[in-house]
């Protein structure tokens, strides 16, 4: 068995909006953080099961592995991007006018 760290993530390290977050910064200009609960949680979960020391099992002798070539599943060639579906374009320029529009009423207010 290697030594790999598994177990939760921490998502927020400032209490947001969203209610995630381990502290909470009263403002922008404040120095200090008041510790939320989960803090200590987070706090005694990394000392009981602190980060594994070692490499891991790493080897720097590897080789790298070729890119596929191209096919019916993989239609790149070369180094080039492939083009953009038409249904993605369309759905990144809805997003783009969405977005927008957000900001312009955000700002308008």
């Amino acid at each position: 068995m290697t030594s790999v760290y598994s177990g939760g993530l921490m998502y927020e390290y400032s209490l947001e909006d969203n209610g995630f977050g381990i502290v909470k910064i009263p403002d922008a200009k404040s120095s200090t953080v008041k510790e939320q609960k989960e803090f200590s949680k987070l706090a005694k979960a990394l000392k009981k099961n602190p980060a594994p020391e070692g490499d891991g099992g790493f080897t720097s002798t590897t080789a790298s592995v070729a890119c596929p070539t191209k096919d019916s599943n993989w239609l790149v060639e070369g180094t080039l991007l492939p083009a953009i579906p038409e249904g993605a374009k369309k759905v990144r320029h809805s997003f783009f006018l969405s977005f927008v529009s957000i900001v312009l009423i955000s700002n308008s207010r």
